[in-house]
This record gives C-alpha cells, sequence and structure tokens, in this order.
C-alpha cells in the first residue's frame, strides 16, 4: 500500500498539533510491512525530525529551509510536489495534510483529516474564512473518508458542511510523552522563582487569550503568581499594552518557542494550566499538563469536555465572569486536589498515538476494499 502525505501543512507552518499528527502517523506506518510512505514536504523548516524516518518504508522529501511558513513557500511547494507526482505514478492512498489537494496526484482512493471549525464558527475573527470554507467543502465532497479527530469536530462537519455521515470516522489523537530534562529544569527554575500560571500555544483570537490577561488581572494574582506562555511566538504589541494597562507586565513572561523539553518543565512546574479557547478540534496542551501532574482549567465548549473528561476543571468562555472565578478557585488545585490530578494522568495515558495509527491503517484498508 503506497501512501501519500503532501507539503500544505508544512509549507503554512513548523510547528503544531497538526503536524505532531502527520509525523507520528508516518512513524507508525513505517512499522507496518506492507506500508510504504511517502512525504513529500518541500522546502521546510518544520520542527518535527521527519528525516530521521527516512527507511525502506518511509520516503522523506525535505529541502531545509529558512523561508518563513506562508503562501510563498507554499507556492514553491506546490510546483515541486506536482512535479514530482508526475514521476512516481499512482498512489493507493492520498492524504493531504490540508484542505487543498495536488491537481497531478493520481491515487485510487482520498482520505482527508477534518480538525475543527473555527472559521467557520468565528468568520469575523479571519481575514478570509470564504476561502478556506470553499476548500474545505471541495475536499470533504471528493473525499473517499474523513477522520475527524473527535465526535465534536464529526457533529460541527455534518452541521456546517452536510457531509454524508458514512464518510466520516472519529479517531482520536494519541499523545507524545513529554520528557523532563535536568539541565532545562535547573535554567528554568532560575527564571521563575516565583509560582506561574502556565498557558501553551497560539495565541489567535479564537484562543482567547486576552480573557486570561484580564482574568489575571482581576483576581489580583500578579502580586503572587507570574503568568507563563510558551510559544505563539513573540508578544504582539496589542498584548503587550493589555498587559500594560491591566497592572500586569511585570508577571507576564513569554517564550516565543518551546521545544518538548522546555514544555516538560513549564508543565510539570505550573500551578495551573489554563485554556480558554473558544472552540477546539482536539487539544493537545490540556493532555500534555494532564500527563505531566499539572491540574487543568479549560473551557466547557467542543471537544474539551469529551478530550479531557473528569480530570480537568471547567468554566464558561462564554460568561465574561466565569473564567476570572474559575481561576481563584482553582489556582490551589496543585495542593489541594491529589485526586483530580491522578486522575488527569490516568487519563492523559490512554491516548495512543499507536492506536491511532492503527485506527488510520485500517481505515485505508477499508477505503480500498481490503
Amino acid at each position: 500500500m503506497r501512501i501519500l502525505y503532501d507539503h500544505q501543512l508544512f509549507s503554512l507552518q513548523n510547528a503544531g498539533g497538526a503536524s505532531r499528527y502527520h509525523y507520528e502517523l508516518a512513524r507508525y506506518l513505517g512499522s507496518v510491512a506492507d506500508a510504504r510512505v511517502e512525504l513529500v514536504l518541500g522546502f521546510s523548516g518544520t520542527a518535527f525530525p521527519f528525516k530521521g524516518l527516512a527507511s525502506e518504508r518511509i520516503s522523506v522529501t525535505q529541502i531545509e529551509s529558512k523561508k518563513p511558513p506562508g503562501a510563498s513557500r507554499y507556492i514553491l511547494n506546490e510546483t515541486l510536489g506536482n512535479g514530482l507526482a508526475l514521476l512516481r505514478g499512482k498512489f493507493d492512498i492520498y492524504h493531504p495534510t490540508l484542505y487543498r489537494r495536488m491537481p497531478l496526484v493520481r491515487s485510487r482512493r482520498v482520505v482527508v483529516t477534518h480538525h475543527d471549525c473555527v472559521h467557520e464558527r468565528f468568520p469575523e475573527l479571519f481575514r478570509n474564512p470564504g476561502r478556506v470554507m470553499r476548500a474545505k467543502r471541495n475536499s470533504f465532497a471528493a473525499a473517499d473518508a474523513v477522520i475527524c479527530v473527535s465526535e465534536s469536530s464529526r457533529k460541527d462537519l455534518v452541521k456546517f458542511y452536510g457531509v454524508d455521515e458514512k464518510k466520516l470516522h472519529v479517531i482520536h489523537h494519541g499523545l507524545s510523552k513529554l520528557d523532563r530534562d535536568p539541565a532545562v529544569a535547573e535554567r528554568f527554575h532560575g527564571e521563575r522563582p516565583r509560582p506561574y500560571v502556565l498557558y501553551v500555544g497560539s495565541r489567535a483570537s479564537y484562543k482567547n487569550f486576552g480573557s486570561l490577561l484580564k482574568a489575571f488581572a482581576r483576581c489580583k494574582l500578579q502580586e503572587t503568581f507570574d503568568l507563563v506562555a510558551v510559544g505563539g511566538g513573540a508578544l504582539r504589541e496589542g498584548e503587550q499594552v493589555a498587559a500594560q494597562e491591566l497592572g500586569i507586565e511585570k508577571a507576564l513572561h513569554v517564550y516565543p518557542v518551546g521545544d518538548d523539553a522546555l514544555l516538560a518543565e513549564a508543565y510539570a512546574k505550573a500551578e495551573l494550566f489554563v485554556y480558554p479557547s473558544l472552540w477546539e478540534g482536539f487539544g493537545f496542551p490540556p493532555l500534555e499538563a494532564m500527563s505531566l501532574g499539572c491540574p487543568v482549567l479549560v473551557s466547557n465548549c467542543s471537544s474539551l469536555p469529551e478530550v479531557c473528561r473528569d480530570g480537568a476543571a471547567y468554566f464558561d468562555p462564554s460568561d465574561p465572569d466565569a473564567l476570572a472565578r474559575s481561576l481563584a478557585e482553582s489556582v490551589s488545585l496543585k495542593s489541594s486536589s491529589s485526586r483530580v490530578i491522578a486522575r488527569g494522568k490516568e487519563i492523559a495515558a490512554g491516548y495512543d498515538w499507536r492506536r491511532c495509527g492503527q485506527l488510520t491503517l485500517d481505515l485505508y484498508r477499508a477505503c480500498l476494499g481490503n
């Protein structure tokens, strides 16, 4: 079985949950005797070690590039990917990494993964949501099967696109182990002597980071706690201004890029992890926090209750006062609620990439009639 993963996602991002998903799928499939995986990433600066996967069963076309993610890298890789597709014959499965298809790829079946419907639910937060939605609609219509990363994302797909439910298959992600590094621990502890509340990931508008800033200030946590954000790039000007106006700028500390070792230490040392996102298709950071014994406070909407279950505390992100109330109540969970922390670790341990990979392989085989 020949399986193709294309450049799209890796042209537009260097890191992120969706990139990790495709890395873990390829790594699992490389252990399957009858699978041959071809990864055409093109010019890429991805943080994931795809080249290390290269073997008899996995072909990796990746050219290290410092060119930033975006449209110009996408166009370059689209040209390269289509050229290579002409030379590589017909694949059994083409699994595009986003919602467009390289037109010169020939395949027996097409499988796509649906992550979330944030563009559909919050179009006002995006520059050109119509273009994304048109691409999705065409992709879902042409696909032989659609993987939904949660039951929540499956329901959204039916709600917004009316996709034939026979095409839809819910396959949860796995969770990658984050190992702590003593050298990173020593350095991080020196930088962060005060207790802190943690936020991880993108700070796009729908992630609702601004509400966390306001709630943190409203609770006056800056008097005894820091607020640490890992990933998502440097603070934007609007975030800096908001922190100054709220009087929390000295308590706010940002690590623009976080590798796995830094993330592991940040989760393990935090008093509380907060994820105020307005909508998620799955949600890796809360599970990562749970796996490292960090109490978790998350929004009570979308996939988060499905994924985190009773291993987290919840609040209503549509209620302007709810986050501040819940934050004040939850900041002492680490010292007062060992049961919730133990349950969080148990739940996180149940998300396994091998299971995700096997279920995905089963779906590929079903699409081919095997």
